[in-house]
């Protein structure tokens, strides 16, 4: 299997991820679940969040694609470049190959 294929099913389990997970947040805000949020919680959704939205502009930028289309953040809420260009060394050394 192509690596950017490979990264773009981690994309797609990532999201499934936050998808429950947000579900059972707002299951147990609304009262309909007891507060039990699977070993998550909010701060483990925001974490899977932030970790997908790297994981996503890494995504674009092995594709191509300028920073300035795939996002325009707001005053500091800059990604992690750190974490990008860990993301981007790790699949393009195998994109390449």
């Amino acid at each position: 299997m192509n690596k950017i294929q490979e990264l773009k099913n981690l994309l797609k389990e990532k999201a499934e991820q936050i998808k429950s997970a947000r579900i059972t947040c707002k299951n147990c805000q609304r009262g309909v679940t007891p507060y039990d949020y699977g070993n998550i919680g909010q701060s483990g959704l925001v974490k899977l969040a932030r970790d997908y939205r790297h994981h996503h502009i890494a995504y674009c930028e092995l594709r191509g694609t300028p920073r300035e289309v795939i996002e325009q953040p707001r005053e500091n809420n800059e990604p992690c470049e750190s974490s990008i260009t860990a993301i981007k060394e790790r699949y393009s050394v195998l994109v390449t190959a």
